[in-house]
């Protein structure tokens, strides 16, 4: 269980820098708490507050419940307000909030990161850099999966379009494989990190 107290006015700052810009909540919010410090992050953003800890820990919320607990702590005067997050439950003060992604993890970093605006070809390069395990603990799966998807859809497009011509699926596939795997070669250090062995 994490918990802790922030300044009010921190929070709402912090949940609405995480919250901005996003096009759609496919991504998940982390909570760590640790030493005197709370660190939110999501993919492409990442703030740190002051706070004081009573057990240190890393949580996983879906957006979805972020953006309840943002129009939550709108609701509070006070200068600070008391968080906790266990498996499936976030509180703030005596509001609880239910869902089942609430996660508890291990403390630790997130392996890889991305842009909050990301393109498909980005985030499909990270398949070819990263085990399905290592991209589900850097909160990425559902973008993943989405870029799956839309790839899906425009190999089924350029193979109708090119039907004329005779250029089968698996070449317009072959074809996405190729540029990914250059694309991920480019983009290694950028995501990983430099300095990282793999």
């Amino acid at each position: 269980m994490l918990d802790f107290s922030v300044r009010t006015n921190d929070l709402k700052r912090a949940i609405r820098l995480i919250l901005v810009g996003r096009k759609d909540f496919l991504d998940t919010a982390d909570f760590r708490a640790f030493a005197d410090a709370l660190e939110l992050c999501s993919t492409g953003t990442s703030t740190k507050l002051e706070a004081s800890i009573a057990e240190a820990g890393y949580a996983r919320v879906p957006f979805e419940v972020l953006k309840k607990l943002g129009r939550a702590a709108v609701s509070y005067k006070q200068d600070r307000v008391r968080l906790r997050i266990e498996s499936e439950r976030l509180r703030i003060e005596n509001f609880g909030l239910s869902h089942p992604d609430i996660t508890l993890k291990p403390i630790g970093t997130r392996i890889a990161d991305l842009p909050v605006d990301a393109t498909p070809l980005d985030t499909l390069a990270l398949v070819k850099l990263l085990s399905s395990e290592e991209i589900n603990e850097a909160g990425l799966s559902a973008r993943v999966l989405d870029a799956q998807e839309r790839a899906i859809a425009a190999i089924d497009f350029a193979t109708r379009a090119l039907e004329d011509f005779r250029i089968p699926r698996e070449a317009v596939r072959s074809l996405l494989e190729s540029h990914l795997a250059l694309h991920a070669a480019s983009l290694r250090a950028v995501v990983i990190g430099a300095n990282t062995e793999r």
